[in-house]
Formats: C-alpha cells, sequence, structure tokens
C-alpha cells in the first residue's frame, strides 16, 4: 500500500511553528547579544576598560596614546588623559594618524590635554604619522610641541558641514514630504527639498562661528613659535609681537588646505621635523628623564579589542551621527 502524502494543512502547520520557533530563538540572542554588549559598554565607561596595567608607577616613564582613524567620540582618549593626570608620569606623547572629525569630541580632547599640563604640570607632546588634520592638528595645537614627518599631512584649519540634496530623485519616485515645524530654521537640511538663501546664510554663520573658535585654539597652541618668526621678520622682540599678528599670519593658511610637515614646520605650525623616535627623545628631555625613557602605551585589554571588532560602539554612534546634521573638523 502507498504511503499517503501528508495534507496541505498539516504541511501548513509544521513551516509556522518551524519558523515561530526560529523567531523565538532569533529574539532570545538578540538580546543576549544587545544586553552583553550593552554591559561590555557600561563597564568600559565606567571603569575605562578592562586593562588597567596602563596606570604607570615609574616617574620616569613616558605614557603613549594613539588616536587613529576619524575622531567621532572622545570618551575613551578623554579617559585615558585623565588617567595619565592622576598617574606619576611625567609625560604623555600623542600619537596621532586621523584625518580628524566632529567638533565636540576635537574640542573636548584639546580641553583635557590643556588641563594636563596647566593643572597637573605635565608635558604632552604630538607625534604626527601619515595624517593629523583639521581635528587632529585642533588636538595637537594644545600640546607642548609637535613632531610631524616632513612628508605628514597636516593643517587643514577649517570646518565643513555637508548636506545631502534628494528632491530631484525624490520627486522622481513620487514621494513627498509634508512637514510641520515650530519654526522656519527647523528643517534645515532636510534632504527632501533645496536649502533656500536665508537658510545658507545662517548655516554660514554657524559655520564661521565654530571656525572662529579652531583658529582661536590655534593663535593660543602657536603663538610662542610664529611670534619668534614674526619677530625675526620685523627685527623686534617677540614679547613686542600682538596675538592679532599672531591670527593674521595664520589666516591665509586657514582656508581648509592641507600642508605638508615640511611646510608647516617653515610656517612654524609644527616645532620639529622627525619621527616617532625622535618625538620620544623629545619628550623625555623636556620632561627632564634621564637615560632611555620606557614608553607604556595606554589601550584597551584584548577583550576591548575583541569585542569592538565585533560590535564597535564608536562605529554604531558615527553611523547615527552621519545622519543628522553635524559640524566637522575634517580633512579629505
Amino acid at each position: 500500500m502507498k504511503n499517503q502524502p501528508l495534507s496541505s494543512s498539516s504541511t501548513s502547520s509544521n513551516k509556522t511553528f518551524f519558523y515561530v520557533l526560529l523567531g523565538f530563538i532569533g529574539f532570545f540572542l538578540l538580546c543576549f547579544i544587545l544586553i552583553f554588549f550593552s554591559i561590555h559598554n557600561l563597564v568600559k565607561q565606567a571603569g575605562g576598560g578592562t586593562n588597567h596595567h596602563s596606570f604607570l608607577t615609574g616617574s620616569g616613564d613616558i605614557d603613549l596614546i594613539e588616536i587613529d582613524g576619524p575622531i567621532y567620540q572622545s570618551d575613551d582618549i578623554v579617559r585615558k588623559i585623565r588617567r595619565f593626570k592622576k598617574g606619576d608620569q611625567k609625560a604623555l606623547i600623542l600619537r596621532l594618524n586621523s584625518p580628524g572629525g566632529a567638533v565636540a569630541p576635537s574640542q573636548e580632547i584639546y580641553s583635557e590635554i590643556l588641563s594636563a599640563r596647566q593643572d597637573e604640570k605635565k608635558i604632552v607632546v604630538a607625534s604626527m604619522s601619515s595624517l593629523a588634520a583639521s581635528g587632529a592638528y585642533y588636538i595637537a595645537a594644545a600640546c607642548d610641541k609637535i613632531v610631524a614627518n616632513p612628508g605628514t599631512l597636516t593643517g587643514s584649519i577649517g570646518v565643513i558641514a555637508e548636506f545631502p540634496e534628494a528632491s530631484g530623485l525624490l520627486k522622481k519616485v513620487g514621494v513627498d514630504f509634508q512637514t510641520i515645524k515650530s519654526g522656519k530654521f527647523k528643517d534645515t537640511g532636510s534632504f527632501s527639498r533645496p536649502m533656500n538663501l536665508e537658510e545658507r546664510a545662517y548655516l554660514q554663520d554657524t559655520v564661521d562661528d565654530v571656525f572662529h573658535q579652531f583658529l582661536d585654539a590655534v593663535v593660543d597652541g602657536r603663538k610662542g613659535a610664529i611670534k619668534d618668526i614674526l619677530a625675526s621678520r620685523l627685527k623686534v622682540k617677540a614679547s613686542a609681537i600682538k596675538d592679532e599678528q599672531v591670527k593674521n599670519y595664520i589666516l591665509p593658511y586657514a582656508d581648509g588646505r592641507a600642508i605638508t610637515g615640511h611646510k608647516a614646520y617653515v610656517l612654524g605650525f609644527v616645532d620639529q621635523l622627525g619621527n616617532y623616535d625622535d618625538a620620544v627623545k623629545l619628550t623625555a628631555s623636556l620632561a627632564g628623564i634621564k637615560g632611555e625613557p620606557e614608553v607604556h602605551e595606554d589601550k584597551s585589554g584584548k577583550l576591548d579589542q575583541l569585542l569592538d571588532s565585533i560590535l564597535p560602539f564608536s562605529l554604531v554612534s558615527q553611523l547615527k551621527q552621519s545622519s543628522s546634521f553635524q559640524l566637522e573638523y575634517r580633512a579629505f
């Protein structure tokens, strides 16, 4: 006797059960992952990561903190600088390889470096790798000295804000936005329509304000070196050079252009040409460290690095920020 085929209702019931079971498994797996990474992130915020060997004990040691890639958050770097401030080490090398990034994180790192120098009387030296431009240069301007390779790309003093505009595409596909807003500027930068002249003027004023904050930070950080250059040209004492003269000297190069480390050195935007080892020697000299200095890198523990490689919260925040209005100190 031939086997009777399963009824369609029985097959459908089995499929439904399978999909429901699969949905429950997926839901609980997703919840587990979110809880796990949330706890991990909270632990990092509370304790600065799982790696605590970066608290230095020797007063002759130099701490090393790397800023690599775009700057869209400052929490981790600020925590590391604060650990450096509380430690016994005399000096910090800030190794920069970044095109810059968002305005506020760059300013927060800048302020923390100034605090380490002014409040704790510690030495901070910026060592530039291949790229240390815009927001990265903003950060470097807070340091005691800046060392760059001749071929480093740096500078790019400026601000950028970009807004996609897709009204033509939306019209082709028959999509229209109906916007209700509390004020005329509330939807400025919306991709659903072109920007009008009044909105452009408003945003340009905002960009100019943030640009002058950048310019003032560079003047404060570089005025010593630039006053020496101007004094030599004008045959006067450096003390006779005013801050306004320093600003006027910097302004022609503060149009967003990136310059080489060699040109930055000639212009007084960096203090010394050299590689990382040269930065270590300079830092040790400034800190009064005798003999071969020992450099300790403050970096995340292996568990942090593994988890961040699986689901980096910094990338999530970057994606969230990239979808909204954002001012950036960024090159390229």
